[in-house]
């Protein structure tokens, strides 16, 4: 089916891509600006962080912290302040990574963790294209194409896709704490 082979195209040549690469410290923060620049348009859409919870825990993530008070001035900051405190975290976590593990084990396990989230999330998401495939068959009787249908929705689940595993590298690069026993 042409749907699930272009998909596997895309994630398959990023697996090869993150693979191959000597620079895979780049390619996770180049992960880690589409991130912030997501939660700035956001952020932009939005009234405060009180109503926004979706937001709120966001931040609460990039910047590892929980502190209300604290949140609430970085957030009302400018964009760059934003993005400058954000990148700082993301960086101090990985410097401190570079001490126990050297740069080059902090770049094997940048990797793997970033393999391991592709392929978590791509093995989910044949999950929901196989359950799509059959609810759209139920569908049929609505006079709709169910193949067309099948196309768009499948659309809109590998954008989902993408974004979480963009999103998940980040939080779990955030919230890993490297312990020398």
């Amino acid at each position: 089916d042409n749907v699930l082979n272009d998909q596997r195209q895309v994630i398959f040549s990023q697996r090869k891509e993150i693979l191959t690469t000597k620079e895979i410290g780049q390619f996770v923060n180049k992960m880690l600006d589409d991130e912030i620049d997501a939660i700035m348009q956001i952020k932009n859409k939005s009234i405060n962080l009180e109503k926004d919870k979706v937001l709120k825990n966001k931040f609460e993530i990039l910047l590892q912290n929980n502190d209300q008070d604290y949140i609430n001035k970085i957030f009302s900051s400018n964009q760059n302040e934003i993005k400058k405190t954000i990148e700082h975290k993301f960086f101090e976590k990985r410097k401190k990574r570079i001490l126990f593990l050297s740069e080059a084990g902090n770049n094997e396990l940048e990797k793997k963790i970033f393999l391991q989230i592709i392929d978590l999330n791509w093995k989910n998401h044949i999950q929901y294209l196989e359950q799509l495939r059959q609810v759209i068959g139920l569908r049929q009787y609505g006079q709709k194409d169910p193949l067309s249908e099948f196309k768009k929705e499948a659309f809109v689940l590998f954008e989902g896709l993408l974004l979480k595993i963009k999103n998940d590298l980040i939080k779990f690069l955030l919230n890993l704490n490297i312990v020398v026993s």
